[in-house]
């Protein structure tokens, strides 16, 4: 496990003992902010009925709740009460809550601020402020996210000997993309090959240019008919894209799942 994996693993483990704020700062990569996208994610984890731990910041107690609803107009999600009185007062009285998820694989975390009793559909529940960010996180390897059947992905680059090329995207995660190609001279392409100033086209949500180095070549077929798909790990990929690609990630997930 390489340093960058280690720290988000620490964050991971340790957010429930120590200041939430300096749990979460590890994982700033993950951060997403976009309102909407954020009210996507927690319908998302309503809509499944999958379970969350409610941590308070300031006392030892937590429990494990279910998001009721969210209304992203009034800036407020309902949620689960315990059926015991002490944890849903030290929610109560804590100026901020540490929720946590597990969905798919991928780690679900974010804060919210100091909640109050409300009735939600004839029951008691909590209430509380949306929260401003949240983060998504996968344990051991970044999440994949495939690229939408309706728009076309693609990515230009020049090989080593000069030749230009165009590939498909079809897949995409935090630290590369999956390509595919029908073009024969691709058998001979070494693994390892760096390729820089790629061109990455994702149609109306933009484009992104970065170095990537080829670290599989995989021929779906046969020699007679070849159908290539290729994965690349960037490289020296832009800091200042890395919120918008990680959001785009999110988007097409929730997409693909009808939530959007």
């Amino acid at each position: 496990m390489d340093e960058s994996r280690s720290t988000q693993q620490a964050a991971l483990d340790t957010a429930g003992h120590r200041p939430v704020g300096d749990a979460l700062a590890a994982l700033a990569d993950f951060r997403i902010t976009q309102p909407k996208v954020i009210a996507d994610v927690l319908r998302q984890l309503m809509n499944r009925k999958d379970f969350l731990t409610v941590e308070c910041d300031s006392h030892p107690q937590h429990m494990i709740t279910r998001i009721l609803g969210v209304d992203q107009a009034a800036g407020y999600f309902f949620y689960d009460c315990s059926a015991e009185q002490a944890r849903n007062q030290s929610l109560l009285e804590a100026p901020e809550n540490y929720f946590s998820a597990s969905q798919d694989g991928i780690a679900i975390q974010f804060v919210s601020c100091q909640p109050e009793h409300c009735e939600f559909e004839g029951a008691l529940a909590l209430r509380a402020p949306l929260p401003t960010s949240l983060y998504r996180v996968q344990r051991r390897e970044f999440f994949r996210a495939g690229a939408p059947l309706a728009e076309s992905y693609f990515c230009a680059a020049t090989l080593p000997d000069l030749r230009q090329i165009a590939w498909d995207i079809f897949d995409l995660s935090l630290d590369g993309v999956g390509l595919r190609s029908k073009d024969p001279s691709l058998a001979g392409l070494p693994i390892g090959t760096l390729l820089s100033k790629v061109a990455l086209n994702f149609g109306k949500r933009g484009k992104i240019e970065t170095d990537m180095r080829i670290t599989n070549i995989l021929n779906m077929r046969g020699p007679d008919n070849p159908a290539y798909r290729i994965g690349c790990r960037f490289e020296r990929f832009p800091k200042s894209k890395e919120q918008d690609f990680q959001r785009m990630i999110t988007q097409l997930e929730l997409a693909r799942r009808g939530r959007v």
